[in-house]
Order: C-alpha cells, then structure tokens, then sequence
C-alpha cells in the first residue's frame, strides 16, 4: 500500500509518494522490479531541510526516484529505534536494499539533484554488480557515467565498475586492466583510482 503522510513539516518532501511501511516498500519492489529507497531524516535537520526544499522536487531527481525506487522515510526523532536499526547516527542517510533486504549502497550527509541522482544510478549499478548480473551491470555503467560525468567523488566509482562489468561480460582481462586506464588517467588521485592502481604493476 502506498500513502502521502497528512503531516507535512519542514524537509518531509511531500511530493514524493513516500511508502508508511517497509515491509510493504519491500513487498512492492519485488513485485515491480525495483529497489527500495529509505530516506532516515528528521525536521530540525538542515541537511534534511534542504533536500526536501530543493533535491526531491527537483522534476529530473523525482522522475528517477518514482521509476526505479520504492522510497521509504522516517523520522528519527519519532522512530529513534528506526536509526539504530540500520546503524545511522546521522541524517540525512540514504540506503538502498534490494526487496531481498541486501543493502547495496549508503549516502550520508545532505545530496543536491544532481549528485543525489549520481548516487541513485550507482545505487543501481551495484544491486546488479553483486547479483553477478554483469550484462545488466554493463548497461548500467554507461547510465552511471552519464548521471555522474564531473563528479569528482562518483564519476571515478562509475569508471571502475563499468572495467569490472565488462571483465565479467567477455573474461578477457584486457577489458579490466584496458577499461581503468581513464579512470587512472583522469582520476590518479581518487580512491577508486588506487584501487585499480596494481593494474599497471
């Protein structure tokens, strides 16, 4: 069952159809094909605050959440055993599960439209890189290095795991060693980059 909450206080982004249940959200994703969104955030949060007033209505960062996500909230001032349940001590936090309750990703700290969307398409990228549905995965590389292009901090992780993908598609190790190549030229001093940094020995 989906519901708008009738409260709307300060950063709850009331334009997005926000799920009461995580069970249901679950329930909901499998039967869709989808992930689950949950959203931990409180109203005397700024983070929290600005991301309800300029991320969520953003009508691109939206669009993308409604087609790929079942998005969950609460509010950790009312349900402070949700917080502790996930490991959070802070907000915004952002995890995306897939409806078999893996978590694929985790963003702390407050996202604008753009970057908030970058960590959605990676979100996606990894759900199937650790499914091993590496086809799935090639496809949503070339996605993830367009909703991330000049994002210093996400665009390298895209670079990455599009060379892994791609590895596990052909076996060929050229495309490992051969696909982090722009990532260590462009990206020398990113985290991703000295993770592929044994490539060139």
């Amino acid at each position: 069952m989906s519901e708008r909450s009738t409260e709307q206080p300060v950063g709850s982004a009331p334009n997005i159809m926000w799920r009461s249940s995580l069970e249901e959200a679950r329930q909901e994703a499998h039967r869709d094909g989808k992930l689950v969104l949950i959203y931990l955030w409180h109203h005397h949060c700024g983070g929290s605050k600005t991301m309800g007033e300029r991320t969520y209505p953003d009508g691109a960062a939206n669009s993308y959440l409604e087609r790929h996500f079942v998005p969950v909230r609460f509010n950790t001032l009312e349900e402070p055993e949700v917080e502790a349940g996930f490991d959070s001590g802070w907000t915004p936090t952002l995890i995306v599960e897939g409806p078999e309750e893996r978590e694929h990703r985790r963003s702390q700290g407050y996202l604008d439209a753009r970057r908030f969307v970058g960590e959605l398409s990676l979100a996606r990228l990894k759900d199937a890189i650790d499914r091993h549905d590496y086809e799935t995965a090639s496809g949503l590389a070339e996605e993830a290095l367009g909703r991330t292009a000049g994002d210093p901090e996400r665009e390298p992780e895209a670079l990455y795991w599009k060379a892994v993908a791609a590895f596990e598609v052909t076996g060929d190790r050229d495309d490992l060693t051969g696909g982090w190549e722009p990532l260590l030229n462009e990206f020398p001093d990113s985290e991703w980059a000295k993770k592929a940094s044994y490539a060139r020995g």
